[in-house]
C-alpha cells in the first residue's frame, strides 16, 4: 500500500517510534497513514501487538472493513466493539490476534476489570493507534486510558505502548486567545504523551491538490413576519406560570436559557416534593422543546411533538395533571388549525427548497448531507422533503442517519440501520441524507457536493469536520440560518477560531525542544495528580453516609419507596432493588424492552412504573433466570441524612453501594440451601 508524499510526510515521527499527532484535513487520509505505521511497526518487532482505539461503535467495523484488512495478509486483525458478544474473552481475542480494533471503552473496562477473561493491561500493546485523538482530555474515555498511561509513565515504568493519535481538528479548546490556544494544543499533547504533531509543510502543494476546498456560502432568511401558531404557545405557558403560581418566572420561551431555568426548576421542586410545580415545570419544558421544533422545522412537527406526549399515560386522578391536560385540549383546535395555515411556515424551509433545488436536478449526479441539531428535526426535515411537491420525484433519494445512542426524544438508529443507510448512500441508492453529528466525524462518507449547517450552533471542530465532507469538485458548504442571530456570529467566530488554532499549532511546532518537553511533563504531572484527587473525593463520597439511612422516593408522588441498602449493582452497572417486598409499589407494563443485541447472563424485561401515579422508573431484568427491578435513578428522589436531592447517575450518590450476589439472593429468596 503506496503512501502519498504528503502522507509519507506526516508518518515519519510515527515510523521512527516516536509518539505523534497526525493533523491531516477530513479526507486526506489519516487511516491509511495509520496502517501503514502499523504494518511497519509489526513487521519490525517480533513482539509487537497493536491496539486502534475509536469513539463510536459504527468505526469500528468501518475501520476494519475499509482499511485494516489489507493487513490480513500477514496479520491476524480483529474488531470488537459494544455491540459484539465475544467482548467477554477480550483478554483471550488480544493474545491471539497482532491487531485490536476496537472502542475506548471495551479497552477501558478490561483495563478496570478484575475478570481473568477481560482483563488486560496497557503493556500487553506495543501501539496505540487514537482516533478523533482530539476527545483526549476532560472525562472523555480516551483519557482515562491515558491518565493510567501517564501514571506508568511517571512512575518510571518501561514497555509501555507507543502513542499515534489521529484528528482533522485538535480545536482550540474554547479559548478565544492566543495564549490559551496554544495551552489548549500543548494539553492535548500531554494528554497523548505526544513527542511531536506533524502537519503537511514541504508536501503542502500536493495535499491541496488532492483534498479540495469546498465553497463557502451564508445562505441567510428573515424571521417569520407573523408566527401565531408560536404566539398561542407562548399565551399557553403564560396561563401554565399563573396556574404555577410563578407569574414572574422567566418569560424567554423558546429558547436554550428558558430550559436551562426549566430543567432547574423541576430539579428543585422535586426535592422539594412540591409535585405542582414539579408537574407544571415537565408540561412547561415540553412546550418549550416545541417552540423550537417550530423555530427550526414545521408547525405541524411542533403540534405533533405536543400532540404525542398528551397521548402518553399519565395520572389522571392528579389535579395539576387534570389542568394541564384540559388546556391542551381547549387549544388543540385552534393550535391544528393554525399548523396547518402556510402563509406562516418556516422561511428557513422556503430557502433549503431552494438550494436542494438549485444542486439536485434531474439527471445529475449529486449528493449531499444536511446536518441538523437533533433527531427529531433530521425526522421533521424528511417529512417536509417527502410532502413538498417541488421537491417530491426521482431525483432525490433522501433517508436520516442519527446517532445510535438511546433516546427518550426520537427513535434511535440501530447500528446496522445506520449502516444501510452508509452503504445506500455510498453505492448512490440515496443521494441526500439529514444527519446529527453522527456523520460529521469519521465516518467514511463518499464525497458530496452540498453540504448544508441548517439552524446550527457548534464549535470550530464541528464546523471543520461536517466542511470536510464536501470534498467531491467545486463542492459548496452552505450555512442555512437567520440573519443577524448567535448561528451567524458563531458560525463567523468558528472561522476565527479555526486560524488561531492553526497557528497555536505552527507555535507549538516552533517551541525550542527542551522547552517544550519541560512544558509537556509539568501539565503531565499536574493532569495525574488532579486525577487522582478527584479519584480519592469520589471514593470519600460514597461513604459519606450509610445505606440504610438513605431513602428513595417517587419523584413524581413523593412515596417513600425503597432504602439505599435495598440496591446492589450487576455487572458493577445495573442497579437493582433486592427487596421482595418492593414488588408491590410498582406495575409491569405489557410487551418487553427490545435491544439489538444479546447480552451474556441477562436480557431485558418489561417497564416498571409508579403503582400511584404511573411514573416511570426502569424496567425488569431476567438475570440468570431471576427477575429484578432496575432502577433509573433520575425517577426518584435520594433523601440522606444531609439533604433531599436529584441524581442524574448512580455514579453520584453519596452511600456505598453493595454488588449483587446471586447465590445469597437465591437461597434467601428461594429458601433454598446452598
Amino acid at each position: 500500500m503506496e503512501l502519498r508524499g504528503y502522507q509519507r510526510e506526516v508518518a515519519a515521527p510515527a515510523l521512527s517510534g516516536r509518539n505523534s499527532i497526525v493533523w491531516l484535513p477530513t479526507g486526506a487520509g489519516k487511516t491509511r497513514v495509520a496502517v501503514h505505521v502499523c504494518r511497519q511497526h509489526l513487521e519490525s518487532r517480533r513482539d509487537a501487538k497493536v491496539a486502534v482505539l475509536v469513539n463510536k461503535v459504527h468505526l469500528v467495523d468501518q475501520h476494519t472493513e475499509k482499511e485494516f484488512h489489507v493487513l490480513q495478509d500477514s496479520f491476524k486483525v480483529a474488531s470488537i466493539s459494544g455491540d459484539t458478544s465475544h467482548k467477554t474473552f477480550f483478554a483471550d481475542l488480544v493474545k491471539k490476534s497482532d491487531v485490536v480494533v476496537c472502542t475506548a471503552q471495551i479497552l477501558q473496562n478490561a483495563l478496570v476489570s478484575t475478570e481473568e477473561d477481560v482483563h488486560v493491561e496497557l503493556t500487553d500493546f506495543s501501539l496505540l493507534v487514537i482516533d478523533e485523538c482530539h476527545h483526549t482530555h476532560k472525562d472523555a474515555v480516551y483519557n482515562k486510558i491515558m491518565l493510567r498511561y501517564l501514571q506508568h509513565k511517571l512512575r518510571g515504568e518501561q514497555d509501555l505502548p507507543q502513542v499515534l493519535g489521529l484528528t482533522a481538528s485538535p480545536g482550540t479548546g474554547g479559548a478565544t486567545s492566543f495564549e490559551g490556544a496554544v495551552e489548549h494544543i500543548l494539553q492535548i499533547c500531554a494528554n497523548l504523551d505526544t513527542e511531536k504533531i506533524t502537519s503537511v509543510q514541504d508536501e503542502l502543494q500536493h495535499l491541496q491538490n488532492h483534498v479540495p476546498q469546498p465553497k463557502k456560502q451564508y445562505d441567510l432568511c428573515q424571521e417569520r413576519p407573523q408566527d401565531p401558531f408560536g404566539e398561542q404557545l407562548k399565551k399557553m405557558m403564560v396561563q401554565i406560570q399563573q396556574f404555577m403560581e410563578k407569574p414572574d418566572f422567566s418569560r424567554d420561551f423558546g429558547t436554550q436559557i428558558y430550559e436551562q431555568h426549566i430543567v432547574e426548576l423541576e430539579k428543585r421542586a422535586a426535592e422539594m416534593f412540591c409535585r405542582k410545580t414539579r408537574v407544571c415545570a415537565v408540561h412547561l419544558r415540553k412546550y418549550n422543546d416545541a417552540l423550537l421544533i417550530n423555530d427550526t422545522v414545521r408547525m405541524v412537527d411542533a403540534f405533533q411533538c405536543l400532540q404525542q406526549f398528551y397521548s402518553s399515560e399519565r395520572d389522571k386522578k392528579d389535579p395539576t395533571e387534570q389542568f394541564l391536560t384540559t388546556t391542551f385540549e381547549e387549544n388543540r383546535a385552534r393550535l391544528q388549525e393554525l399548523a396547518g395555515d402556510h402563509r406562516y411556515e418556516n422561511p428557513r424551509l422556503a430557502k433549503l427548497e431552494g438550494i436542494l433545488r438549485e444542486h439536485f436536478q434531474p439527471l445529475g449526479t449529486s449528493r449531499g448531507i444536511v446536518f441538523t441539531r437533533t433527531r427529531q428535526s433530521a425526522h421533521s426535515l424528511l417529512s417536509w422533503l417527502q410532502s413538498t411537491a417541488t421537491l417530491r420525484g426521482q431525483h432525490i433519494r433522501a433517508a436520516v442517519l442519527t446517532g445510535a445512542g438511546y433516546s427518550n426524544q426520537t427513535r434511535h438508529m440501530t447500528q446496522n440501520e445506520q449502516q444501510d443507510v452508509i452503504k445506500q448512500f455510498r453505492q448512490g441508492a440515496l443521494n441526500l441524507l439529514f444527519s446529527t453529528s453522527v456523520a460529521e466525524e469519521g465516518l467514511d462518507i463518499p464525497e458530496c457536493n452540498i453540504v448544508v449547517r441548517y439552524g446550527l450552533m457548534t464549535n470550530e471542530i464541528a464546523m471543520m469536520q461536517a466542511r470536510g465532507r464536501a470534498r467531491a469538485e467545486n463542492s459548496v458548504y452552505s450555512v442555512l440560518a437567520k440573519a443577524n442571530t448567535r448561528e451567524v456570529t458563531r458560525e463567523l467566530l468558528n472561522e476565527d477560531l479555526v486560524e488561531l488554532m492553526k497557528r497555536a499549532i505552527q507555535a507549538v511546532q516552533a517551541m525550542p525542544e527542551q522547552e517544550y518537553f519541560q512544558k509537556i511533563q509539568e501539565l503531565q504531572r499536574v493532569a495525574v495528580a488532579s486525577w487522582l484527587l478527584k479519584e480519592a473525593r469520589i471514593s470519600k463520597r460514597r461513604q459519606l453516609h450509610q445505606a440504610s439511612a438513605v431513602c428513595l422516593y417517587c419523584i413524581n408522588c413523593s412515596r417513600a419507596v425503597c432504602r439505599g441498602s435495598d440496591i446492589r449493582t450487576v455487572e458493577g452497572m445495573h442497579h437493582v432493588n433486592v427487596n421482595p417486598k418492593f414488588g408491590s409499589y410498582y406495575r409491569v407494563s405489557s410487551g418487553k424492552i427490545q435491544f439489538q443485541r444479546a447480552f451474556k447472563d441477562w436480557e431485558p424485561g418489561c417497564r416498571i412504573s409508579c403503582k400511584d401515579c404511573s411514573q416511570d422508573w426502569g424496567m425488569e431484568m431476567l438475570y440468570r433466570q431471576v427477575k429484578l427491578p432496575v432502577l433509573c435513578i433520575k425517577n426518584f428522589v435520594v433523601e440522606t441524612p444531609a439533604e433531599k436531592r436529584r441524581y442524574k447517575k448512580w455514579g453520584a450518590v453519596t452511600f456505598p453501594i453493595e454488588a449483587f450476589d446471586y447465590v445469597e439472593y437465591c437461597s434467601g429468596t428461594y429458601s433454598l440451601s446452598l
